[in-house]
């Protein structure tokens, strides 16, 4: 089986508003919508994994709203894979629940070749790039403990880079590019993932995303999860 998957990358809409954060979360409806889709398969069924992905790509590719798509794999499990996902809009995202073939890989997932899944989806907040932050219209909400940061690198960041705003959820490395990864952080409140991001150099990262998690459910834990017949 080869390593080689697909990566989809678009450009995402370009107007969004640029400004300083100033201490306070958007919930805009604007916001674009952040899914992470974090699957451990059952012994010897990887690779039935990758065969559904190859499977869906014609049908994901057919509906509209995806922004952007990476996979990759847990740096100290290589059992462990994270889908992360852009959608312009939770409708978008709804439709492609919906859609008949996705629906069935899930069922067949959860069946038989999931040991467990993962899943949280909220609204993008802000976006640090190339020493630009990128972020929506502002209402105030004060879901500070359902903040994720996903922190994209060139190297693997030390867990003490982390220990006085943060802690540490997970390190992924693409499927891809081995020299490419993704950190999950859940920072203690939104003005230490402020903190956080300002103290680190631009050369260090290559873009770091602040997500409001709304919904955060796995096959045992159900309670955010929408009805069984819609899975992402």
């Amino acid at each position: 089986m080869s390593w080689t998957l697909w990566n989809t990358a678009i450009e995402a809409p370009n107007n969004l508003q640029t400004k300083d954060l100033k201490g306070f979360i958007s919930v805009s409806n604007k916001a674009l919508i952040g899914l992470f889709f974090e699957v451990v398969p059952n012994p010897g069924h990887l690779n039935h994994y990758f065969d559904y992905v190859e499977k869906l790509k014609p049908e994901l590719e057919k509906h509209n709203g995806l922004i952007w798509l990476n996979r990759y794999r847990a740096l100290f499990d290589d059992q462990c894979l994270l889908s992360h996902q852009l959608w312009d809009s939770e409708k978008s995202l709804e439709n492609w629940q919906r859609n008949k073939l996705h629906r069935l890989a899930q069922k067949a997932g959860i069946k038989k070749h999931f040991k467990d899944y993962r899943i949280r989806i909220g609204k993008r907040l802000a976006c640090w790039q190339a020493d630009i932050v990128t972020d929506v219209n502002f209402e105030i909400t004060s879901k500070s403990d359902a903040l994720l940061l996903s922190i994209q690198s060139g190297v693997s960041i030390p867990n003490t880079a982390f220990n006085k705003h943060a802690s540490l959820d997970c390190v992924y490395c693409d499927l891809s590019a081995s020299d490419q990864f993704i950190t999950l952080v859940k920072p203690n409140n939104l003005s230490s993932a402020l903190a956080l991001t300002s103290s680190m150099s631009p050369d260090f990262f290559d873009k770091i995303e602040l997500f409001l998690i709304s919904r955060n459910y796995s096959m045992k834990e159900r309670d955010q999860a929408p009805l069984a017949k819609h899975h992402e």
